[in-house]
């Protein structure tokens, strides 16, 4: 995959790149086993930034990771994303121990997530946004990367500190259902605010595949295909809480209360 580097700052140029480069050798690897779940159009290339680079010059998203004209932009400096995600903690000890010991793994991860969403199953339009059903694909462009490029252990330390920042700002930021990506917690700044409905996807993901799938993404994305090439009478939630015959009480922990 090209790549270039785009900077504010020069004397951080060297840095970036050396980084940038160390990350960019994850995600090739990562691209093999994603061809194995899925065809993919790879991306153009990928920029590799500072901070201000990405989120001022590029762009005014905030996160310094997003996919514009075929191209993944992110920053790759681990410093900068432990500075991000300790920002979010509020005083949940078990994400402040993970956040604090934050590696390269994690950021390629990110990048992978920008990756995954080229999969040929989704849209390629990326400003084709389909709002109500965003949520299950934010959701498994966190799950796959994590099941692929992390180990066990790692995954499910990853999965248990963002269920108990789910439980840490729910009553802040509200239990309004998952088609509704995004809405129901204001316009806030801060970064907690921008992660919380990608928190509560990619749980309600892992939920659907353990509990529904035979622990199988591919079974799951299988039931995805199926909705995307019918008639699609219905939201995907709903699609999943009828073809997986899910229980009402239990359809209300996965998309209200996870």
């Amino acid at each position: 995959m090209k790549y270039g580097v785009s900077v504010t700052d020069t004397s951080e140029v060297k840095r970036i790149e050396e980084s940038g480069l160390e990350l960019l050798d994850k995600l090739v690897a990562f691209s093999d086993s994603l061809n194995e779940i899925a065809s993919f159009q790879s991306p153009r290339g990928i920029i590799f930034h500072d901070v201000a680079s990405a989120t001022q010059l590029y762009s005014t998203v905030p996160l310094p990771a997003y996919t514009s004209r075929e191209l993944i932009h992110i920053t790759p400096l681990v410093d900068t994303w432990k500075e991000i995600y300790l920002s979010t903690t509020n005083g949940v000890e078990v994400a402040e121990t993970y956040y604090s010991e934050l590696d390269l793994d994690d950021v390629a991860v990110i990048a992978a997530h920008e990756l995954t969403h080229h999969v040929d199953f989704f849209h390629t339009d990326f400003e084709e946004l389909d709002e109500e059903n965003m949520w299950f694909e934010e959701g498994l462009c966190f799950y796959i990367p994590r099941k692929v490029m992390l180990p066990e252990e790692k995954f499910k330390s990853i999965m248990k500190v963002e269920a108990c920042l789910i439980d840490r700002y729910k009553e802040e930021y509200g239990d309004c259902t998952l088609d509704r990506f995004g809405e129901c917690h204001g316009e806030e700044s801060e970064y907690a605010s921008a992660f919380y409905d990608y928190w509560r996807s990619t749980l309600v993901v892992d939920a659907l595949i353990n509990r529904y799938c035979d622990q199988r993404v591919e079974k799951l994305i299988d039931y995805y295909r199926e909705w995307a090439n019918g008639s699609k009478t219905s939201n995907l939630q709903t699609y999943f809480i009828d073809e997986l015959q899910i229980s009402n009480e239990e359809a209300k922990n996965l998309w209200l209360s996870c």
